[in-house]
């Protein structure tokens, strides 16, 4: 059996005729031709939800898929160690794509406190006011039974969390969810589609952001929900066509060209987060530094057990700094520049207070902090370019 990382490099490999081109082709259209009648594909749900060998087997609208969006799919689901993939133009569009399907009005969801705030944005504003009852749980709750009600119909977990990066006990909240057939989605965006395999803990469905680490080098924007049953298959790839979540041949050509160095990237990028880690421990300006790979760490143990390696975000948290301090030292910074997202090339600083999108939980860090995203820049250019700032603050 080939490396992951081998089938990584060759992902874009696309059949044409009785030959095979290395680099995924952008087919755009959106009329389909047939020779006859016998051959058109009826406009039904199980068209739509058909996922064939070949990636020209189920072409029939492009409106809802060419065979470069059905190859596109096929390869991250097959990285994410699922069976389908239904892809969206964003991660959030995937997420909206989820759990709009999964929930209607009187319907329960229990959601960790430490997702994303453009998720707890949606739940909150769109959910919660459509009749749709919220519970957030904190990231350390492994039994959730005391927190279920009849009508519990999904968890929602993101782990490690957002900024401070809590692992939560994945497997664990699965089978209790398992036992009274509740569905579970994971946000499995930070681990890359390689640190952490979600079906093998019990997960359901995994939502990407493919924005993040797998084709943010090509600058665009993509989201993919991914499962192994059909049933959720066919009801996610429903309901992304009755949204209007069509994707791009364009945007998937140039994701499936990133898509082919995550492997290397991620090496790169994994001793470059050890490297700054190292370099910046017992800095006197710095009160903590929050990565799932340090011991100290919210969920380090569970990390131990079940994650195969990490991503290059980590958080500083500052030693009594106000905002306008770490305004002051982040203006200072040269290589790392400053602006939202992460998974590119480039390494990228953000600014956010500890509690800002807390709502059940408190943040094990206080005041403002700093997320560092690190990129594929030299590894002591980064860290002197911290340093230099931090010395100064």
């Amino acid at each position: 059996m080939t490396k992951k990382t081998t089938r990584t490099a060759q992902i874009g490999t696309f059949p044409v005729g009785r030959v095979e081109v290395p680099v995924l082709p952008a087919i755009n259209a959106t009329t389909v031709l047939f020779p006859d009648t016998a051959s058109l594909a009826p406009i039904d749900p199980d068209s739509l939800r058909h996922s064939g060998r070949s990636p020209y087997e189920n072409f029939y609208y492009g409106g809802v898929g060419t065979p470069t969006t059905e190859a596109f799919g096929q390869a991250v689901a097959g990285l994410e160690g699922g069976t389908f993939a239904a892809l969206a133009p964003s991660g959030q569009s995937a997420l909206v794509a989820t759990l709009s399907a999964l929930l209607k009005q009187g319907d329960h969801v229990l959601i960790v406190d430490t997702v994303t705030y453009t998720t707890r944005w949606y739940i909150d504003q769109c959910l919660a006011t459509a009749g749709v009852a919220v519970t957030y749980y904190p990231p350390d709750v492994s039994d959730l039974d005391p927190l279920l009600r009849p009508n519990t119909r999904v968890v929602f977990m993101e782990s490690p969390g957002s900024m401070t990066f809590e692992v939560q006990d994945v497997a664990a909240l699965c089978q209790t969810a398992a036992r009274h057939g509740i569905v579970t989605v994971l946000d499995n965006t930070w681990a890359a589609s390689r640190c952490f395999q979600p079906f093998a803990h019990g997960v359901d469905i995994s939502v990407l952001s493919l924005t993040k680490y797998h084709a943010a080098p090509a600058g665009v924007s993509l989201g993919a929900v991914v499962t192994r049953t059909e049933r959720l298959h066919a009801l996610i790839k429903n309901q992304t066509a009755l949204l209007g979540l069509h994707v791009s041949p364009d945007a998937c050509a140039r994701a499936s060209l990133a898509l082919a160095t995550l492997d290397l990237r991620l090496n790169h990028q994994e001793r470059t987060t050890r490297l700054v880690l190292e370099g910046l421990a017992g800095h006197p300006a710095i009160r903590a530094l929050f990565h799932p790979s340090l011991p100290e760490a919210p969920g380090h143990a569970v990390w131990r057990r079940d994650f195969q390696g990490a991503n290059s975000l980590l958080t500083i948290a500052f030693d009594g700094l106000d905002r306008p301090t770490v305004n002051a030292m982040v203006d200072r910074l040269r290589v790392v520049r400053i602006g939202y997202g992460w998974g590119g090339s480039l390494s990228l600083a953000t600014i956010f207070e500890a509690n800002e999108w807390r709502t059940v939980s408190r943040s094990p860090a206080r005041g403002t902090c700093l997320r560092i995203y690190l990129g594929l820049e030299d590894p002591l250019d980064i860290l002197a370019d911290l340093r230099q700032a931090l010395d100064r603050s």
